[in-house]
């Protein structure tokens, strides 16, 4: 059964926040990404659906994100068909 969850990924100092780097996320389809960019930073408030637990997705995403050089919350959304 899919999940649905949101993640906010702010990017302060690391690699450019675009819709291409979203592409990379692990075990994630991206459903929805709205982009805020600054001079010196950027945000994305992204709706993701997934299969795995909240619990390993947020794992993952924290582990992705800070590779890229970037920080993320994850919060799970209601479940999804």
């Amino acid at each position: 059964m899919l999940s649905s969850s949101i993640a906010v990924i702010l990017n302060t100092d690391g690699v450019p926040l675009d819709l291409f780097a979203l592409q990379s996320i692990p075990k994630v389809r991206i459903v929805k990404a709205e982009f805020a960019c600054g001079e010196n930073a950027a945000c994305v408030a992204a709706t993701l659906e997934h299969e795995c637990s909240a619990r390993d997705l947020k794992v993952a995403l924290r582990s992705w994100a800070s590779g890229q050089g970037w920080s993320v919350t994850v919060a799970p959304l209601a479940r999804t068909r």
